[in-house]
């Protein structure tokens, strides 16, 4: 074992040393890519397993140099203690999933994925199969967002879950070393999710002014512009009628199963949309803010609202936003600034219905209209066809 592990490193030691990526053409290169994070994806899974023995052998207390087994961890990999400590937490789960574990010897997830499903599957263990599903064709944003739902789903006391993270709020300030300023926030998502619609008005400003001059802006770069100016409004103007716009309201999205009873079971929802779960108690408060908008699961039946011009009314919007909280692109998970679309266009008559309308973000949208493109597919995993290739729904 030991001779075969070597000679493999020293080929590929001797393979990288040599390897010049300006002999391959794009496709190659990509292809080198894949290849490469497959090299990777196996050699985290062999050092997790092997990690777990040395654990169980109390190996790493032979030099006696390290105060425990993640110190030595962080010290052997070059990482640092936090990410060694994780890895051990998510080695020892592995333990009692054996699917992940046999995807991860596959080399068929990747480390931040294994760490994702191991805690979420830990919490509960039926839902292993469906994460797992997801890893295979969804983003690692969007396979955590998953991960948190049901995380919130099995948390026995979900109130005491919000405390807690409630009481590890904090707002830490920092430089880095070039002069960069950095601001992490940390805190219950109601909360956040209240700081991100104050900056949204500005961000959609700062957007359309953006394309207007014909500039391709990064979302994050115009969410930290927003945030500079939210601060620069003089505190007097929201009352004068200054240009502080208005603030965008929270949608709520909640089963009504589990408003009725107060709390969530496996499988149901409670989550401020576009920002994470929260507990029911915590909705029910919020559903008194005049900011803020519920979407019962099971309430109106939206899907018989349509309009035959480009006004979309307030219901379909709402309920378009509801059923499409993130770019319809798979594993495009961006949130923020999105544009509702009609796959089929309303030139080419297509009505401005439920069936009909998606939301994407401003690049999956140019690239959409820009080659004359429909989107077949679920939210949140649709692709591009060609328009000639498009079928219209035959329940539409």
């Amino acid at each position: 074992m030991f001779e075969i592990l070597h000679r493999a490193v020293d080929e590929l030691r001797h393979l990288v040393a040599e390897f010049e990526p300006d002999r391959f053409d794009g496709a190659g290169a990509r292809t080198m890519v894949q290849l490469f994070a497959e090299i990777e994806r196996l050699g985290a899974a062999g050092k997790s397993l092997a990690t777990r023995q040395v654990v169980a052998t109390d190996a790493w207390k032979y030099d006696g140099a390290h105060r425990d087994a993640a110190e030595w961890l962080a010290g052997a990999t070059g990482a640092t203690v936090g990410a060694a400590r994780a890895t051990l937490e998510t080695t020892e789960r592995l333990t009692e999933l054996p699917s992940t574990e046999a995807a991860l010897r596959a080399g068929a997830l990747s480390v931040a994925q294994v760490e994702a499903i191991a805690d979420a599957a830990f919490a509960d263990p039926d839902a292993e199969s469906e994460l797992l599903e997801r890893a295979q064709h969804d983003g690692v944003r969007g396979l955590r967002k998953a991960c948190a739902r049901i995380k919130a789903a099995a948390w026995v006391d979900e109130d005491a879950r919000y405390e807690r993270i409630r009481q590890a709020r904090s707002l830490r300030s920092w430089t880095d070393a070039d002069g960069t300023g950095r601001i992490d926030i940390r805190g219950p998502v109601d909360a956040t999710a209240r700081v991100l619609s104050a900056i949204e008005p500005f961000e959609r400003e700062l957007f359309d002014e953006a394309r207007a001059d014909g500039r391709r802006e990064r979302a994050d770069a115009l969410a930290f512009d927003a945030l500079v100016a939210l601060v620069a409004v003089p505190p007097g103007d929201a009352e004068s009628g200054g240009r502080r716009p208005r603030e965008r309201a929270t949608v709520v999205r909640i089963d009504h199963a589990a408003l009725v009873r107060g709390s969530t079971l496996p499988g149901e929802v409670c989550e401020i949309v576009g920002s994470g779960p929260l507990p029911v108690s915590v909705a029910q408060r919020m559903l008194e803010d005049s900011f803020v908008k519920a979407v019962l699961v099971d309430g109106t039946d939206v899907l018989a609202v349509s309009n035959l011009g480009r006004t979309i009314p307030a219901k379909l919007r709402t309920a378009t936003e509801e059923v499409h909280p993130e770019c319809d692109i798979e594993g495009c998970h961006v949130t923020r600034t999105l544009e509702i679309d009609h796959n089929l266009p309303i030139e080419e008559h297509g009505p401005t219905a439920l069936w009909n309308l998606g939301r994407l973000c401003c690049h999956h949208h140019d690239h959409k209209h820009r080659h004359r493109l429909r989107l077949v597919g679920e939210p949140g995993r649709m692709r591009f066809v060609p328009a000639r290739e498009w079928v219209r729904p035959s329940r539409c």
